[in-house]
């Protein structure tokens, strides 16, 4: 089967105005196509079908009304990245320290590289080749050039994890054993099941951001793991929405300031774009100001 025929700028708007969009300025339209792809826009059109399967449009959609919706989710990107960095960092530096204290303080001072201190060898065989892999892409950095001429190339885990990806920390800490899982998420004063569906959460949600992946009417998987209590009183929130995984990032926050923060802001930008933000579309309830 052959692949789509490109189409010109002028196409792509002509193609938008058979689905039934509106174009309220044309020469600005493709200005705006030159800057964000239209395969990367219509991602965008998906909420405004008159069915799942068709590419029809429902009446009174425009184009600068999409134009809002991808700006919304950028600036949510922008939003939950600087967060999201935070705790990368803090959750990088705290499981490397608690697990490198209980494995790693005799001579060699290397067991991080045992299998057998992991209970899933497998998975730990499997982050240990894509650490390798990433580290490749930082061979030039002075840190990978001294460890490679005096130490073999090994690292201890606190400088592994400074080049490691967050989704292979969050699958290194599910490798661990319960034991080591148990010991890292009691400092935190979660549960260790809570800490290993938090971390994956986050670091699907870091991903999304970083290769700028649409957000909104999106379903998010792995589920995100919140209390039976709270899920008990919000029988609205689905834990495979948005809505879910911003409050998972919200409690693993280190600070209570943090979280504050990050609330007020996702507020303001709800606000600010609310004559085209659908709640239910990012599985936000009605009072999700309470809920936050």
């Amino acid at each position: 089967m052959d692949l789509k025929c490109p189409l010109t700028l002028d196409e792509q708007l002509d193609r938008l105005v058979e689905h039934g969009l509106t174009i309220d300025n044309r020469e600005e339209a493709k200005a705006f196509l030159t800057q964000v792809s239209y395969y990367r826009l219509t991602g965008y059109l998906l909420q405004f079908r008159k069915s799942p399967s068709s590419s029809e449009l429902e009446l009174g959609h425009s184009f600068s009304e999409l134009r809002r919706l991808y700006e919304f989710d950028a600036n949510l990107r922008s939003v939950l990245r600087h967060y999201i960095e935070i705790c990368e960092v803090y959750y990088k530096t705290h499981i490397s320290r608690v697990f490198a204290l209980e494995k790693c303080t005799e001579s060699p001072h290397d067991q991080h590289y045992y299998p057998e201190n992991y209970y899933n060898k497998v998975g730990f065989q499997k982050i240990k080749n894509s650490f390798n892999r990433e580290k490749d892409y930082y061979a030039d950095s002075l840190v990978v050039k001294h460890h490679k001429q005096n130490y073999a190339g090994k690292m201890p885990i606190w400088v592994m994890f400074e080049l490691m990806s967050f989704s292979n920390v969050s699958k290194l800490y599910s490798a661990m054993y319960t034991s080591s899982q148990e010991r890292i998420a009691q400092e935190l004063g979660i549960g260790s099941k809570t800490l290993a569906n938090h971390l994956h959460c986050m670091a699907v949600l870091r991903n999304k951001c970083a290769h700028t992946a649409r957000l909104i009417n999106v379903r998010y998987n792995p589920p995100a793991k919140l209390s039976s209590y709270f899920l008990r009183d919000n029988p609205s929130i689905n834990n495979n929405s948005l809505f879910a995984y911003l409050l998972v990032l919200i409690y693993r926050l280190p600070s209570d300031d943090l979280g504050e923060e990050l609330k007020d802001g996702i507020i303001k930008l709800i606000e600010e774009y609310s004559d085209v933000v659908d709640l239910s579309l990012i599985g936000f309830p009605a009072n999700y100001k309470n809920i936050l």
